[in-house]
């Protein structure tokens, strides 16, 4: 009888000391990690990805997730409900139209549209694109680089009809990298990161070429979300812009 009730007793011990070791654990993890959802126009995939890594950094234990797309297409998908903490648009108006969700934003950075194609077939003006033998590319007319490009081509009186409108300006990107066509109509920063074998032409109306982007927190968002919109507004966020070729918020 007295090995059992010693046997009993090793064994309760024992499954206290696991016990205790279990509860130190969980104190040494007691600060759960973070997850801030980011839906970000395509535009800033690199910037955005840099900023987040860097906002991980400053803030340990916090993880940024984003999802990049076009702005129009990210409106609906947060007005649908999708899991979002933070949208960063590219135009003011896929920022309104999420208004729903997201009752107030601020301007943070801009961009432009330019006439990108390759160095070694250079265009002399934007007029070369009403050249029915020029075959060119726009992102969606309801994408912002569409909306921009639309307006800067009838700034210039570009009548000449692109052969495709692609979902996004990365598409558009991707199929002048391609040399699927003769020229493409993106964003200064996106001509920027082609490198020197792509040139670019600046449009006649630069105002009408420029579409200014907004950022903002959902109404139901992470209580750290704000913290992440903070530091894109801040000194460190605005250089990772303004080294990838973005222009001031105004």
């Amino acid at each position: 009888m007295k090995t059992t009730i010693l046997a009993a007793t090793g064994l309760l011990l024992a499954l206290t000391g696991c016990s205790g070791a279990t509860e130190t654990s969980d104190e040494s993890n007691s600060v759960a990690e973070t997850t801030i959802t980011v839906f970000a126009a395509s535009s800033l995939t690199e910037t955005f990805t840099e900023i987040g890594k860097q906002f991980e950094t400053a803030n340990p234990r916090t993880k940024v997730t984003f999802s990049f797309a076009a702005s129009s297409t990210l409106a609906e998908q947060i007005l649908a409900g999708a899991p979002a903490d933070v949208f960063a648009s590219a135009s003011k108006k896929s920022m309104e139209a999420a208004a729903e969700q997201i009752p107030s934003s601020t301007v943070f950075t801009s961009n432009r549209v330019v006439v990108a194609f390759p160095a070694n077939k250079p265009l002399t003006a934007v007029s070369d694109l009403n050249n029915p033998a020029i075959k060119w590319v726009q992102c969606d007319r309801q994408v912002p680089c569409g909306t921009a490009a639309d307006a800067a081509l009838e700034a210039d009186g570009i009548t000449g009809a692109p052969v495709s409108l692609e979902p996004d300006v990365k598409s558009v990107t991707g199929k002048l990298i391609a040399l699927e066509v003769d020229a493409a109509i993106i964003y200064s920063t996106d001509a920027k990161s082609t490198g020197s074998k792509f040139a670019a032409l600046e449009f006649s109306n630069i105002e009408k070429a420029t579409t200014r982007y907004p950022i903002g927190i959902t109404s139901n968002a992470n209580t750290k979300a704000q913290a992440f919109v903070d530091f894109v507004l801040s000194d460190a966020g605005q250089k990772v812009l303004r080294d990838a070729g973005f222009g001031s918020p105004s």
